[in-house]
């Protein structure tokens, strides 16, 4: 695993960073109130370039790479599961809802054999 932060870089610059994260989504929230008359479509645009710049900037950060080393290394897993085919996941399924069917008649019997018991307790 690589190394999280430089030893030349001072976690005040990381603190400086992610406030200006926060003061740029702070202002970019107010602007797209102030702007609400300009067209969905710009300002959704708008959002995803800030998006991007502040997933950039955010990234060069300690806990940034300590978070994109977690992703690559969660991506890596994901590669090793075997997933089930089409056939099992079908099978399973119905098995489930057939199982989940009968409960409910089981159930459904057993409150009303419950519910004509404490009619005829209370007649």
């Amino acid at each position: 695993m690589e190394e999280t932060t430089s030893p030349l870089r001072s976690p005040k610059i990381d603190i400086a960073i992610w406030v200006l994260i926060s003061v740029m989504v702070a202002v970019a929230v107010v602007a797209n109130h102030y702007f609400s008359e300009v067209a969905l479509a710009v300002r959704i645009t708008l959002w995803i370039i800030l998006v991007c710049a502040l997933l950039g900037l955010s990234v060069i950060t300690a806990q940034g790479k300590r978070l994109w080393a977690f992703i690559k290394d969660a991506r890596m897993e994901l590669r090793k599961v075997v997933w089930p085919t089409r056939d099992e996941t079908v099978k399973t399924t119905a098995v489930v809802a057939a199982l989940v069917f009968a409960m409910s008649l089981v159930l459904w019997v057993i409150d009303s054999i419950l519910l004509w018991i404490v009619g005829w307790l209370t007649r």
